[in-house]
Parts: C-alpha cells; structure tokens; sequence
C-alpha cells in the first residue's frame, strides 16, 4: 500500500507528457493560497515508473490500483457556486432617437453606395478603346434597331384601320344602355391585338439578329439586349396606348381631351425609352465596348436627366392633372370619389417619389431596378384601370 501512495503521489506530480492513462481524464484544483508542490526529480520519476511496473506485475497490488483509480473515477466532483450576474438594464430610446437612429444607419448605407460608385468609376480596370471593333457592333446593332422598329411601325399604321372600325362599332353600341359590355371587350380586344403585334415584331426580330450578329457572340448579345429592352419598353408603351389612346379617340377608356392625351402619351413614351434603352442598352455596350467607367458615368447622366425631365413635367402639369381627377370624381361613385379626390391631393408627391427612388436604385442596380419598378408601375396602373371601370360601370348602371 505504501508503494501505491508513493506511485499515485509521483504520477500527479509528473508533467502531463510523461505518462498517460488512456480513457481516464483527471481535473486538479487548488487553492489560490496554496503553495504547489515541487516537480519531482528525474531520480524519482525513475523511481516511479519502476514501483509501478512491480505493482502492475503483481496480481493482487494491480488489482488493488484499479479499484482505488475506480473509486477515484466515480466520486462525483464538488458543484460549481453559480455566479450571479446582474440583470443588464436597457435603456429605453424616444422616438426622435429611435428616427435619428434610423436615419443614421440608412444614411451610413447610402454613404456607403455613393463610396462604392465612386470607386467604380475611378477605380475600375480600364479597357482599351478599339475603334474598328466599336463601329463594326455599330453598324450591325444599328441595322437591326432601323429593321425592328420599321417593322413594328409598318404592322401598327396596317392595324389602324382595325382598331378605328372597332371604336366606332363600339362606340355605336354603347349608346344603347343595355349593350355596355361591347365598348370594355373592344378596348381590351385592341389591347390583345396591341400585343400580338408586339410578339410578331419580337420574333421577326429574333430572326433577324441570327442573321446579322455576323458570326460574333458580343454583336449577338448586344442585339439580345436590345430585344429584351425592346420588349419591356413597347409593352409598357402598350399600356399607355390602352389608357391614353392618343390616335383612337374611340376605344380611349377615360374622357380625355385629344391634345392632352397625345401629350402625355408622347411624353411618357419618350421618358420609357430613355431609361429602359438607356440603362438596359447603352450603358451596357458601353461598358463592353469602351470602359467601364464611362458605363458608370453614362447611367448616372441618364438617370439624371430622366429625374429633373420627370419632375419638370409633374409639377408643371400638377393643377392641370389635380383638375381633371376632381371632375372625374364627380362623375364616379360616393365609395370611388372619396379614394380618388385623396389621390388628387397627393398624386404630385408619388410619382415625384417613385422617379427619386428609380433614381436611386438605377445608380447600383441598373438592369433589376428598371424591371422591378416598370413591373410595380405596370401592377399599379393595372389597378387603378381596374378601378375605374368598375366604378364607370356603377355609375352608368345607376345614372
């Protein structure tokens, strides 16, 4: 028993490399006020390990270490004291910290975009400018555009005629009170048409850009471009067609003058083409075939110029609209009029809101801000055209 004491004193004394007994960990603590004990000298660890491989050769002294390292093993340790921690107070903010908090965490981010476009504008990895290569996509990008649009405009002037004989057919019945369903199905039948011309155009184009990408995949993906800003811009040009209708004045859904509705027609169509070809198109061929600082610098300029031109027109037409939505209220509804005399008074600030944000998303995501907005765009006038035909709808019923 004495050689087990003194083997048991010199193993917990020996460093942690010397020996080690696989499957049994063991955990010392020791007051902070006592002193350790002194490391044994090589003599005794030798020692040691000699008075442990007698006993571990002896039976019974073996034997008589295992059950005494199993008792050791199984006597549970001493519990922890749990410390006690105070509740940590939480201060609570007023509303004007919690608005300047706001504030300050999104114009940190805001801060943090305007740094990142700077950096791409004068950071960016400058690309040669090759002039012969530039006119080449030109040439071909330019004659697929001239084909495009000629087509789409030669196929519109053919189905003129159709859509007037479909006004004046409708116009016609809807004198008659009980057939009001022929002048809603026309409008939306001219719609459907407007449409169906624009899908022929698409693959009439698609056809011709197979044709005249000259065997090069940048010429091929530019014209792809193209056609995909193509697409998105008439739809969207289709939708004021459909609302404003400026060269069939029968199937116009709303009561417009002539001289106004091909004002904001033209005008809004003008405003569409410019950011959807501007960002969708050129600043991406700019960026390929010049550089992409200049990319970056011609988005800006372009959403520049579309915001200031956005917000001319809104406030320079502001009483004239207010006017015509307060005389469209009179002739709507109790429920109806309430919702669009409220619009009248703040129509101005939305849509100046929704050009400031299109602005901004444009500077940092140009191609998906432009099809995010111009989707919620089309989404809304959806809604609103909805809305106004069924409140036409009631009020001719109950006239």
């Amino acid at each position: 028993m004495r050689w087990i004491l003194f083997i048991l004193f010199c193993l917990l004394g020996a460093p942690a490399h010397a020996v080690s007994i696989p499957g049994v960990t063991t955990t010392t603590t020791t007051d902070s006020t006592t002193e350790p004990a002194p490391e044994p000298d090589i003599e005794q660890k030798k020692a040691a390990y000699g008075a442990l491989a007698d006993v571990l050769d002896n039976d019974t002294s073996r034997k008589e270490l295992i059950d005494q390292l199993r008792t050791v093993a199984a006597t549970p340790p001493a519990e922890p004291v749990p410390k006690i921690v105070p509740p940590t107070l939480v201060e609570e903010q007023t509303v004007l910290q919690k608005v300047t908090e706001v504030s300050r965490h999104y114009g940190e981010a805001l801060s943090a975009r305007f740094g990142q476009l700077y950096r791409n504008i004068t950071g960016s990895p400058h690309k040669p400018f090759n002039p012969q290569t530039f006119s080449n996509a030109l040439t071909h990008f330019s004659m697929l555009a001239v084909l495009v649009f000629g087509f789409y405009w030669l196929i519109r002037l053919c189905a003129l005629p159709l859509y007037r004989k479909m006004g004046q057919w409708a116009r016609q019945k809807n004198r008659e009170r009980s057939n009001w369903l022929q002048l809603p199905a026309m409008i939306i039948g001219a719609f459907i048409i407007d449409l169906l011309l624009l899908a022929l155009t698409l693959f009439v184009g698609q056809v011709l850009s197979d044709n005249l990408n000259a065997g090069s995949r940048t010429i091929a993906f530019q014209q792809s471009l193209f056609l995909n800003a193509f697409a998105l811009i008439e739809f969207f040009k289709a939708v004021l067609r459909l609302i404003f209708c400026p060269n069939v004045a029968e199937l116009r859904p709303f009561t417009i003058q002539d001289e106004s509705a091909r004002y904001w027609s033209r005008r809004l169509s003008w405003l569409s083409s410019l950011i959807g070809y501007g960002l969708i198109v050129a600043v991406p061929i700019i960026s390929n075939q010049v550089n992409v600082q200049i990319g970056a610098l011609a988005n800006v300029i372009i959403m520049l110029c579309m915001t200031v031109w956005a917000l001319y027109l809104i406030f320079r037409n502001k009483k004239e609209i207010t006017q015509h939505l307060l005389n469209f209220a009179e002739h709507s509804l109790a429920f109806f009029s309430l919702f669009i005399r409220a619009f009248a008074l703040v129509w101005h600030w939305l849509a100046s809101a929704y050009f400031i944000v299109l602005f901004f998303f444009s500077l940092f995501d140009p191609g998906n801000s432009l099809k995010f907005m111009m989707g919620a765009t089309v989404r809304s006038l959806a809604i609103i055209g909805i809305a106004a035909f069924v409140s036409g709808m009631f009020s001719r019923w109950l006239a």
